[in-house]
């Protein structure tokens, strides 16, 4: 059987490109947070949780001394399991955002963080005011007055 030498050619370059296109990946999917959320669900109604009414807005304190606010907040409770359960977005802010509507909550320990806030902007209050204050009291921070005769550019070449 004769090979025709153009023909084999023709195959052998061919044969170096790949056929059916660029190879595609396979997406991987994660897990959706919907699935948990359900799962929380359905082990919360387990124990047998009752929504409580009337609970507007919720703070957490965390121990970096941030707090983790909810305007909108759902809650459930099983008091026999001791379980609580909070829903909603949470906002992470500081406590002197929060200072004013949150004083009748705090408890002892962030009274304590309370006051080390208060003395901080105390004492940063004071130094921004000492540093603003120092400049009108002297005049040594104005411009001196040019002297009449005395080329400084020619002692500068």
């Amino acid at each position: 059987m004769p090979i025709d030498q153009d023909k084999l050619a023709k195959l052998q370059k061919k044969g170096n490109t790949k056929v059916g296109g660029v190879r595609r990946k396979a997406k991987k999917s994660t897990a959706a947070p919907i699935a948990d959320d359900s799962k929380l669900q359905a082990t919360l109604q387990k124990l047998n949780v009752q929504t409580l009414d009337g609970v507007e807005e919720a703070n957490f304190f965390k121990d970096d001394g941030n707090v983790l606010h909810f305007n909108r907040v759902g809650v459930q409770a099983a008091n026999q399991h001791n379980v609580h359960g909070f829903y909603g977005i949470p906002q992470e802010k500081t406590v002197t955002e929060l200072v004013p509507g949150i004083i009748a909550h705090l408890g002892p320990e962030n009274i304590q963080a309370l006051t080390q806030i208060a003395s901080q902007m105390q004492a940063q209050q004071a130094a921004a005011g000492g540093a603003a204050a120092a400049p009108a009291s002297g005049e040594e921070e104005d411009i001196p007055d040019l002297v009449e005769g005395e080329n400084f550019e020619a002692e500068v070449e």
